[in-house]
């Protein structure tokens, strides 16, 4: 497979961009974590009474009885307190249990509850009882007289529970009626970081990142740990901030938080080289994966110095067999590894900004249009790069190409006299001009093909 570049120039704006974006925006958006069980999933009734059996599972949640349903206020009925409410089938003469759990297991934290009495003026008090591991801790609340109810909070006791559970309770001849139309918990959240990362030596700084899954409604700290491994300190990296260790915290509301590691960036041409950043002691309410006790991220440093050819830069970033591919990206951002030779760009991790900036742009706006790209020095001669044009994204015809930049090597096709290229410290600064004259077309779409040249054959 030969990747493609595909760029447009056209009097209104470029799709291309826009999907790109859109990719950006979707892979930021998370589940919340935060929950209203409020049985927001089934109608307000406008008559006295429905019902519904349990168990009945909504938002994660799974509410169950000990008569196996519950009854929802209809809105004609004079206990209707203005929103969905409910309370356990009435059975017998036993008190009557309600619980809400996790049915996949997950503990949460009770966040609120909204109670109200059965009737206006007729307070109720209702036993909360939450707990995990045989750990049992119990808080009642009262509803209050009015109907509209009350937003009660729950103590620190009601902190990663496996449950909530309370009572309907039965005496005297009489049930201690109530109603429930909402209880808010907060799920555990589980925070994860990459197994492995792969940093140029070039960058100067690894970014090793730890995620939560979710947005949590308190900051959220945990302790980081910087360990040599193949790597040596300081030759190959130094320590952030000149400690081995630290606490990093990711605020309330956002999901992510940086361990930035210095890297050497210097003229030994040197094997990949590898040290752990682990992480432990996060915030409570927050897990690793399989309730580890801690996670590492292992960061290979690969060394770019003097790598001429596309299957050294490969190896200096440790990657083997179809990874290595000219076509394959192994670090899923879109840009294929022969791309990362051309542009000196990481084919295995993250690339900062500056280094992105490099890669194909369009440049000189409907009136000229052309893409514009750098290519660092120094110059590789095993890539061939070929120019193409479209007015309909259907047929292509090619402009000019050009293999490698050793001594010798030069534009060819038709639009050869078009390439303007001008070399500066960062490397060659080329720009490959359209050739549909403005006032004949109404749009024109421009294509970079890049292949990897070996042995008189492309890939």
């Amino acid at each position: 497979m030969t990747p493609n570049l595909a760029f447009l120039a056209c009097p209104t704006r470029s799709p291309f961009p826009k999907i790109a974006a859109l990719a950006v925006l979707l892979a930021s958006v998370s589940r919340a974590e935060i929950v209203n069980f409020d049985l927001d999933a089934l109608p307000i009734q406008t008559g006295l009474f429905t019902s519904q059996t349990t168990p009945y599972d909504e938002q994660g949640l799974r509410l169950s009885s000990s008569t196996g349903g519950i009854s929802l206020i209809g809105s004609s009925n004079n206990s209707f307190c203005g929103t969905m409410a409910y309370i356990p089938y009435l059975l017998g003469s036993t008190s009557i249990t309600m619980q809400l759990f996790s049915p996949t297991g997950r503990r949460f934290t009770v966040k609120s509850a909204t109670i109200h009495p059965y009737y206006s003026g007729a307070s109720a008090t209702i036993p909360f009882t939450g707990g995990w591991g045989g750990n049992l801790y119990s808080q009642s609340h009262a509803t209050g007289t009015t109907l509209a109810g009350v937003t009660v909070n729950f103590n620190s006791n009601f902190q990663r529970v496996g449950n909530l559970s309370w009572q309907m309770t039965y005496s005297g001849g009489l049930y201690n009626r109530f109603q429930i139309s909402s209880i808010v918990v907060e799920f555990d959240g589980e925070m994860t970081t990459p197994a492995a990362i792969t940093v140029a030596e070039a960058a100067g700084m690894a970014t090793v990142p730890i995620h939560l899954d979710s947005p949590r409604s308190t900051d959220t700290t945990v302790t980081w740990e910087v360990t040599a491994e193949t790597a040596t300190q300081p030759a190959d990296f130094t320590f952030p901030g000149g400690s081995s260790a630290g606490t990093i915290t990711i605020p309330a509301g956002q999901t992510m938080a940086f361990v930035n590691v210095p890297i050497i960036n210097d003229t030994t041409n040197e094997s990949p080289e590898t040290f752990r950043v682990s992480f432990t002691a996060p915030s409570a309410g927050v897990l690793f994966p399989g309730s580890a006790g801690i996670i590492n991220a292992v960061v290979t440093i690969a060394s770019d110095d003097g790598v001429t050819t596309f299957p050294n830069w490969m190896a200096a970033h440790g990657l083997t067999s179809t990874a290595a591919a000219a076509d394959a990206d192994p670090n899923d951002d879109g840009i294929p590894n022969i791309e990362c030779w051309l542009f000196r760009l990481n084919p295995a991790g993250p690339n900062p900004p500056a280094w992105l900036a490099r890669r194909a742009v369009m440049n000189g706006g409907s009136a000229d249009p052309g893409l514009r790209f750098v290519v660092p020095t120094p110059l590789p001669s095993d890539v061939r790069i070929i120019f193409s044009q479209s007015t309909d994204l259907g047929v292509w015809t090619e402009q000019t190409r050009r293999t490698g930049f050793a001594l010798g090597s030069l534009w060819t096709g038709s639009g050869s006299a078009r390439v303007i290229e001008s070399s500066g410290s960062s490397g060659r600064t080329i720009t490959l001009r359209a050739s549909v004259p403005t006032g004949s077309r109404p749009r024109v779409f421009l294509r970079n093909t890049y292949e990897h040249v070996s042995g008189g054959g492309a890939s």
